[in-house]
């Protein structure tokens, strides 16, 4: 059989697609900026919560060990509206702690992997996480800071998160004078597949509440900015997040329609804040906002593809609205040159018309093995599994229904990952 391609990359291989569609897309937080919204590039879905549905919020991935507070709050031009507040107490006794010297803390949008309660750790300690230390050998985590947090009813309470031990947070609250105690626990299991679990103290309980696919949340948080020489002051700002494990980079000064994202494979960061506010800027000559048309965003999202990100507009405080331009580039994929399973793997024809052949050889049997078939806007339109035994297979796709363009076959034996290009004429 003739070999059509030959999986030769050390490293990593990008597939560029001949053919590219721009998509237009609207994101809402709401009129007067009251919703925090999850945002979903592959299939443009968002979902949104208003900000007042949750106080803190507990890392549940894997290791992680990060606590945040609920920074977001809506805007008014009637007044400033209620927002939480977090607070580093000075007394380490939770009997006694009161408000006296008490310092207000911020998350600060760097990474999912700390928040405002870690952020108050002691640089230079590897097991100083921030609301307590690290014993590598019980692999507990237990309590060395005491919290304070002014809730949106402007309700004082003391807080302490006790400990993280096999996957379970326990944490404490009360009322700063000791009635009211409150002891919850959060079960890091009981939110597989997410990257936090949300808890609001008005309903006494943990939520679930980002959807199952994200890439990023357009939302208010607080950021450090300067007000004039050595002044800095924590502004309350709109803007953009990117979601765990998306990569972005920044291209300022560039043709949109012919910027190539290859020039800059070598710049892409894993910050938050990379797309962050600084896109729109509010003109008081003109009280209109403005937007940068030299300047595009790629991303890079967590399962590997690459799209080109434009904002072209933004409603303000009316309405919440941001429109962006959204074009599918590519979808990547980490392959080293040997295999578990796979021995190689074809298609053919290519171009195709009405059927398409993908040709496989396993040098040992896998229990599952996956194919996706990534339209040219980054979709994911089918998922088959498949059922192997070791050797050498063929599988038929009808591909008669779908339109022209350039298409990605994604497969997956085991931990091999590869990934074939091929277009519908």
């Amino acid at each position: 059989m003739k070999t059509i391609f030959t999986l030769t990359f050390l490293f990593s291989v990008c597939f560029m697609m001949s053919a590219q569609t721009t998509v237009t897309e609207q994101v809402s937080i709401g009129p007067g900026y009251n919703q925090h919204t999850y945002y979903n590039l592959e299939d443009g879905s968002t979902l949104s919560y208003d900000h007042t549905i949750w106080d803190i919020a507990f890392g549940v991935e894997g290791q992680s060990f990060s606590v945040f507070v609920n920074e977001g709050v809506g805007s008014s031009m009637s007044g400033a509206l209620p927002e939480v507040a977090l607070f580093e107490a000075l007394d380490t006794d939770f009997a006694t702690v009161d408000t006296a010297g008490m310092l207000r803390i911020y998350n600060d949008e760097v990474s999912w992997a700390e928040g405002a309660f870690n952020h108050v750790k002691v640089d230079g300690d590897p097991l100083d996480l921030g609301w307590g230390s690290y014993d590598p050998r019980s692999n507990q985590v237990n309590s060395t800071r005491l919290f304070i947090i002014k809730l949106r009813t402007d309700e004082f309470k003391k807080l302490e998160i006790q400990s993280l031990i096999s996957g379970v947070y326990t944490f404490r609250y009360a009322d700063l004078d000791g009635s009211n105690e409150v002891t919850e626990t959060i079960v890091k299991a009981d939110f597989a597949g997410k990257s936090l679990a949300y808890y609001s103290f008005e309903k006494g309980e943990a939520q679930d509440l980002e959807p199952d696919s994200w890439d990023m949340v357009f939302t208010r948080y607080t950021t450090p900015l300067s007000a004039g020489p050595g002044v800095t002051i924590d502004y309350l700002l709109t803007g953009v997040l990117s979601g765990v494990g998306v990569d972005v980079v920044q291209a300022d000064g560039v043709q949109p329609l012919s910027v190539d994202h290859e020039d800059y494979v070598n710049d892409y960061s894993d910050t938050l804040t990379i797309i962050g506010h600084d896109w729109k800027s509010f003109d008081l000559g003109t009280f209109q906002w403005t937007l940068p048309m030299d300047r595009v965003y790629f991303v890079k999202t967590a399962a590997g593809a690459i799209w080109q990100i434009r904002f072209i507009d933004f409603e303000g405080s009316s309405t919440g609205v941001s429109t962006l331009e959204k074009t599918f580039l590519a979808q990547t994929t980490s392959l080293n040159n040997t295999y578990e399973y796979a021995e190689s793997v074809d298609l053919f024809p290519n171009p195709a018309h009405d059927e398409l052949h993908i040709a496989y050889d396993l040098k040992s049997k896998v229990s599952q093995a996956t194919l996706q078939i990534v339209n040219p806007l980054g979709q994911t339109i089918s998922t088959r599994v498949i059922d192997n035994t070791e050797g050498f297979h063929v599988l038929d796709l009808n591909v008669s229904h779908l339109p022209a363009g350039v298409y990605h076959a994604s497969l997956q034996f085991g931990n091999d990952h590869l990934s074939k290009t091929f277009s519908i004429k």
